[in-house]
């Protein structure tokens, strides 16, 4: 996962640090990726900036609460999952057989005699199923494909949703599926990362969120372009903290001086930085990620 703030930001919270050294610079920027981990796992999201290729399961209901927010753009929108191509291979002389779908394409592998033999075909260079039906039936070797129907010919491999496999597919077909109903008529609550259909968006779309498991598919961009202060300051406070207890004895509990000072190292997330986070931690609800 990315790091929320940088090594300067985190120097700016280390003031004390006088010339530090390239060894405690490496320790530094290993701090500034746990506390980075530290903190999304505690608020439960992401916050860089990035893009998700994600499955939902239908709600039956106007709102479909993404993974991931604030939503910066919504690349596609996809339900009814349809097996498009089927995979095969009968030859004898095969024991094993599976299909493996990658970002890149289509891994099919056979082994004959304990001889392991990979063909991959590129999306980027089959882009049709029908282009890419005809590169699985030329391989030989017991190797054969289907089209579901004549229609989806023309559907493009991009569209075919990584990572399904590895799946057998000696002497039975192997099923790739695309998600071929693409949705309209939505809104957006960019903010808290939902997506509105039916009476709730003015009546657009008299439908909901409806289907089964996996039914629907959102390509989407989300999270902050630019990582908010108070978390940047959370990451770097808890940096400093981390970084001043690698300074102390691993072994020490409690330290006291009678009439002086009573110092106890921090083993969760000091309280100065749980409020800081306070206003980004998401708690689980059922209808978040289906």
């Amino acid at each position: 996962m990315p790091d929320l703030i940088t090594r300067e930001r985190a120097l700016r919270n280390l003031a004390n640090l006088a010339s530090p050294s390239a060894a405690e610079l490496q320790a530094i920027d290993t701090m500034i990726r746990t506390a980075s981990g530290a903190i999304e796992n505690h608020c439960r999201r992401a916050f860089v900036a990035g893009q998700y290729d994600e499955l939902y399961n239908g709600t039956q209901s106007p709102r479909l609460f993404l993974r991931n927010f604030p939503i910066i753009s919504i690349e596609r929108i996809a339900a009814n999952p349809t097996t498009v191509l089927t995979v095969t291979n009968n030859s004898a002389t095969n024991q094993r057989a599976t299909l493996k779908i990658t970002k890149e394409g289509l891994d099919l592998t056979r082994v004959a005699s304990a001889v392991t033999t990979l063909n991959s075909l590129a999306f980027s260079t089959y882009t049709t199923l029908s282009a890419l039906k005809a590169a699985i039936d030329a391989l030989g070797n017991g190797w054969s494909s289907t089209i579901g129907a004549a229609n989806l010919e023309s559907l493009a491999t991009a569209d075919i949703r990584p990572i399904q496999g590895a799946m057998n597919a000696k002497d039975k077909p192997a099923e790739v599926r695309i998600h071929v109903d693409e949705a309209s008529a939505y809104e957006i609550d960019e903010a808290r990362g939902i997506i509105i259909r039916g009476s709730e968006c003015g009546g657009l779309d008299a439908s909901t969120w409806q289907g089964g498991v996996n039914d629907w598919r959102v390509i989407y961009t989300a999270g902050y372009e630019t990582v908010p202060e108070d978390v940047q300051e959370a990451c770097a406070q808890w940096t400093a903290v981390l970084f001043w207890a690698s300074k102390r004895d691993p072994g020490l509990a409690h330290e006291a001086i009678v009439g002086a000072e009573s110092r106890r190292p921090y083993g969760d997330l000091p309280p100065s930085i749980l409020e800081l986070l306070r206003p980004y931690r998401v708690y689980p609800i059922l209808s978040r990620g289906g």
